[in-house]
């Protein structure tokens, strides 16, 4: 028993010192103007955005953007979406709360949450985490 509770601690050990960046799909907007993918440095501890969810803004031609950090730390739960409708960026964060982004001039603006977005952003959750 000792020997299998041994095996496991060191395959448990040696697998968590193999944590790989996090890079999403891209996400298209409803209105197709623009995709959103969200990454993760999980192995830069030095980087000043070590752990932080960046969100990467393209346009139609699959051009990036911008970049937004959000201020989310990865080690809490996170998900990231669109509005049903338009160019809202929707995030749901359980670390920082709930936030959301309308694009302009190709710029993030962060707006005020309404109930309907903080519905959305925990319709995302559920997504993908339930």
């Amino acid at each position: 028993m000792k020997n299998y509770v041994a095996l496991i601690i060191s395959i448990l050990t040696l697998t968590s010192c193999f944590k790989r960046n996090y890079e999403s799909e891209l996400i298209k907007s409803p209105t197709g103007n623009f995709e959103i993918k969200t990454t993760v440095n999980r192995t830069d501890k030095n980087a000043d955005n070590y752990a932080d969810v960046i969100i990467h803004i393209f346009d139609i031609k699959s051009n990036m953007v911008t970049l937004l950090n959000t201020g989310v730390g990865d080690f809490s739960k996170w998900s990231v979406g669109w509005t049903k409708i338009g160019d809202t960026i929707v995030l749901q964060s359980s670390d920082i709360g709930n936030k959301a982004w309308i694009i302009s001039n190709n710029k993030p603006i962060e707006i005020k949450m309404t109930d309907n977005l903080n519905n959305r952003a925990e319709f995302l959750k559920s997504q993908k985490y339930d």
